[in-house]
């Protein structure tokens, strides 16, 4: 089944219309990558330095929703302040998760989260969230709340076409993989500890230094992805509304479960749309072990 045929079906219209936008600009970013890939001398409202294609990802994937005529802001990793439209529905976005890998040619991503109220919200305002993998071939996976299904890029005449390749996607309980950001003596000891016990449990390392690229290994075969609470850095490094609450809706949908070490990333509220919260996302039994030992931990790092 192809995703326009499907989103017809399945998904409420302005939801669909948005999903396509994005699908279509999916690939017109994709074809940019080895023209783009330098630095344009600049850093972002993050602090990470941006490349030509950040930039250019940026303002295709923002002209492409902000023409549906659905969407009354864009809020981007790469901006400061957000873009307004004439819609009901607010977008935050990473336009190119993992753009340090493009002159190694390691995966790439692009999150979205469709919400329904003016940003900044909870992730309980998510009306929806997909990402983008870009890697041997360009993946959509995608939820509006009655699951997670992913589709595929296939050539069709001169263009490209998405085709349903999993429907109803859920994260296995017995976890198999782990990928943790941040270096290991920076890890507060709750963390040091638990992924000493992921190790011993014979689980293996899956870490590509793009969050929807890890995230993907998680989906498939059980286990955490993390970019924990770090000594100094207690906040954590991803963004709440353009990465860490989309991607925990998705993984909440597939049956998993998301936390900040404390409470359900879902349900934190950020006060500007930089906000970042530490992240552990992955198989439910897992996940509430880890949220036990971080939460009883008497360790803080300070604000």
């Amino acid at each position: 089944m192809k995703l326009d045929e499907f989103l017809r079906l399945n998904a409420p219209e302005d939801l669909a219309r948005i999903s396509l936008a994005i699908s279509d600009a999916a690939v017109t970013v994709s074809e940019t990558f080895p023209f783009k890939s330098g630095l344009v001398g600049d850093v972002n409202p993050s602090g990470d330095s941006q490349k030509a294609i950040d930039v250019y990802s940026n303002e295709v994937f923002c002209d492409a929703l902000i023409s549906t005529g659905l969407v009354r802001e864009v809020a981007s990793e790469e901006m400061e302040d957000a873009v307004h439209g004439k819609g009901d529905l607010s977008i935050a976005m990473d336009p190119l998760d993992g753009s340090s890998n493009v002159e190694t040619n390691n995966p790439l991503g692009s999150i979205f989260g469709v919400y329904s109220d003016p940003l900044p919200c909870s992730g309980r305002h998510l009306a929806g969230a997909l990402y983008i993998t870009y890697g041997n071939s360009i993946t959509v996976t995608l939820s509006f709340g009655k699951g997670v299904h992913r589709f595929v890029a296939v050539k069709e005449g001169a263009g490209m076409s998405f085709q349903l390749v999993g429907l109803d996607l859920k994260v296995p309980d017995e976890p198999k993989v782990y990928g943790i950001g941040g270096t290991r003596t920076e890890w507060i000891p709750p963390v040091r500890g638990f992924v000493d016990s992921l190790e011993g449990r014979g689980m293996r390392v899956r870490y590509c230094g793009t969050f929807v690229g890890d995230y993907n290994q998680v989906l498939a075969r059980g286990g955490v992805f993390a970019y924990p609470e770090l000594v100094g850095r207690p906040r954590g490094k991803l963004r709440v509304l353009y990465e860490t609450a989309p991607v925990s809706y998705i993984n909440e949908q597939a049956g998993g479960y998301a936390t900040d070490g404390r409470r359900n990333i879902l349900d934190i509220e950020p006060a500007s749309l930089a906000d970042t919260s530490p992240a552990y996302i992955g198989s439910g039994p897992l996940l509430r072990e880890l949220e036990r030992l971080v939460s009883s931990s008497t360790v803080r790092t300070g604000a």
